[in-house]
């Protein structure tokens, strides 16, 4: 413990962690329709690196415009889709992300053996961490400064 406080100290950055603009967090929720297990799976992934996010009021909105949850049958196999369309919103109004496109999607084998359902659940489970964790990804590469920015004066 004491090494990678020593570690982190002297700003060398432990793979898997996350550097966030300060403001970031914590950031609001709002999305176009029911989306419950994607915000609880979002919201869990990110407080994993530090991130809040919450439907409570908060200076930074991260709006989810758009889900398309899909699956395609091949002969042996299914390919399960997720795409969220989102957009990160300051406390001054202005879109730091604009509408921006995240996907994510896994190959599902078919057998017998097999209880598809619970297969597809899972697997549908791990699309969403995996769109959590490429959201985190794009949010660190926020600075600061894009993070305050202002509107343009007309």
């Amino acid at each position: 413990m004491l090494f990678a406080a020593a570690l982190s100290g002297c700003g060398y950055q432990l793979k898997g962690q996350f550097r966030f603009a300060e403001g970031l967090s914590p950031l609001v929720w709002q999305a176009n329709g029911h989306q419950d297990e994607l915000y609880l799976i979002t919201r869990n992934t990110f407080a994993v690196y530090g991130l809040e996010l919450s439907e409570r009021p908060a200076d930074t909105l991260l709006a989810i415009h758009r889900v398309d949850d899909t699956r395609v049958e091949l002969s042996e196999a299914e390919v399960l889709t997720l795409e969220v369309e989102w957009s990160l919103i300051n406390a001054q109004g202005v879109a730091v992300i604009e509408h921006r496109r995240t996907r994510s999607e896994t190959r599902l084998s078919l057998s017998p053996e097999i209880d598809e359902d619970e297969a597809r659940l899972e697997r549908q489970t791990f699309l969403r961490q995996r769109i959590a964790l490429r959201l985190l990804d794009q949010l660190e590469a926020i600075s600061s400064e894009a993070l305050n920015r202002a509107p343009e004066s007309p």
